[in-house]
């Protein structure tokens, strides 16, 4: 199972880390952005498999493509955005985390609008 592996690999860097800081060596934050990148491109194959899964789904139950579609950039918008918030936060800056999770709220709630406005519509149309 890859996920044991993840959290197995995941303490020794912690180890590494905390000997690093202690040092305060710079290539401690390096070493946790490095190990960062690596679970992200191990969960990334895993994610493609759950779009495809979803997409099957939503075809066999006649749901617009666009929607699926459009979900799942907002659910990889809000995965992302964490995880790069954290590594500000790790990193010493809040300030930009913050900044980086305002402009992902505003991305995602772009993203959204033509799906609130289609709901909108069908309970516009539902009243008449």
């Amino acid at each position: 199972m890859e996920i044991i592996q993840i959290l197995g690999l995941s303490l020794i860097v912690l180890v590494i880390y905390f000997i690093l800081q202690e040092q305060k060596n710079p290539v401690a934050l390096l070493l946790v952005l490095a190990f960062s990148l690596i679970i992200f491109l191990v969960v990334v194959r895993q994610v493609a498999l759950i779009f495809a899964t979803l997409q099957t789904i939503s075809m066999a139950a006649g749901v617009n493509s666009i929607y699926l579609k459009t979900v799942m950039k907002i659910l990889g918008i809000a995965y992302l955005t964490e995880l790069v918030a954290q590594l500000c936060r790790d990193g010493g800056s809040s300030a930009l985390a913050l900044k980086i999770e305002l402009a992902a709220k505003i991305a995602i709630l772009t993203l959204a609008l033509p799906i609130l406005l289609a709901i909108i519509e069908s309970i516009l149309q539902l009243l008449r």
